[in-house]
């Protein structure tokens, strides 16, 4: 009878074992997923929106992140030039959001909060310069 209680004690703590080293290998993927780089080959990037401006030098992207069971994170905005990949040289402040191009391509900004948690805006001013691109701030 005991050498059945230890078979069906060893069998459980393998299981239980087996468990935890799945759970912590899903853990990696979700820190992963989490920590996402803002760059074009992010596999979890999901791009909403994107524009090139009219002298087709730069471009602007409307974006997210797939967060897995977690759901997809807040919408971000970036202008990079229109043949890079680094989305977090031209990332747009916390606060506002892309609205379009002008004709002097300029970016038309508004502000924005994602959530009412929102307490650090940076505030931007007309005129003032991301990667390269001025922006105007609309109402």
């Amino acid at each position: 009878m005991k050498k059945w209680i230890l078979i069906i004690v060893g069998v459980i703590v393998i299981g239980i074992i087996g468990i935890g080293i799945k759970i912590n290998s899903d853990l990696d993927d979700l820190v992963e997923a989490l920590n996402s780089e803002h760059s074009l080959n992010e596999p979890n990037l999901i791009i909403l929106s994107d524009s090139i401006s009219p002298n087709e030098k730069y471009k602007f992207y409307e974006y997210q992140f797939d967060k897995g069971g977690l759901g997809y994170s807040r919408n971000f905005w970036s202008v990079i030039k229109a043949n890079e990949t680094d989305l977090g040289k031209g990332l747009i402040s916390e606060g506002y959001k892309i609205i379009d191009w002008n004709e002097n391509n300029e970016l038309i900004l508004k502000e924005w909060n994602p959530t009412s948690e929102l307490k650090t805006v940076s505030k931007l001013k007309n005129g003032t310069e991301i990667n390269g691109i001025k922006i105007n701030i609309t109402e």
